[in-house]
């Protein structure tokens, strides 16, 4: 793995742990879907169970995949080397939730996301809101409005790219 790599992937586990414990847990994907539910007014909708119940099988995968001792918490270096592998089947263990965290910030369902929808659940998840809002204005070109496709392709090359030059996708989760 390259260190560019290497440095999205610290930042990603500084955001799962979301209570900052050092390790990763079911208390911290808890923890976080309530807050990003919170902050999109979604609990008890569809759109916000669908988004509850994706954050609940990206944990399992990742604990599946990463909790090399069983203990059912997720180390730094568990994390490291489970990503890997997260990395190669994106579309059906990560792409998921993030389509239903998509979904969750298009509150008219007209497919496209704005920048107060967009800021307001990634700092949510821990990113902070001016760090959200330079992200969006990259992954949109400015345009105002992000698109599914947009965010899935970001998503998909934060974890799986390594090429300085596509800079929007590396800092979707704000600055490394």
């Amino acid at each position: 793995m390259g260190a560019l790599l290497d440095q999205k992937y610290e930042k990603l586990f500084a955001l799962l742990d979301t209570n900052g414990d050092g390790v990763i847990g079911e208390d911290d994907f808890e923890l976080m879907a309530g807050r990003v539910l919170n902050a999109a007014a979604e609990e008890k909708t569809a759109k916000g169970e669908k988004y509850a119940d994706e954050m609940r099988n990206y944990w399992r995968a990742l604990r599946d995949t990463a909790d090399a001792n069983e203990d059912g918490r997720i180390s730094k270096d568990e994390f490291r080397q489970a990503l890997r592998h997260v990395s190669d089947t994106f579309d059906t263990l990560v792409g998921p939730l993030y389509q239903a965290g998509f979904h969750l910030a298009d509150r008219d369902d007209d497919g496209l996301v704005g920048r107060e929808d967009f800021v307001a659940v990634l700092a949510a998840i821990g990113v902070p809101a001016p760090e959200a809002g330079a992200s969006f204005d990259r992954l949109t070109e400015q345009s105002g409005q992000l698109t599914k496709d947009q965010l899935m392709t970001a998503a998909t090359r934060y974890y799986c790219h390594e090429d300085p030059a596509d800079s929007a996708s590396h800092l979707l989760f704000g600055a490394l």
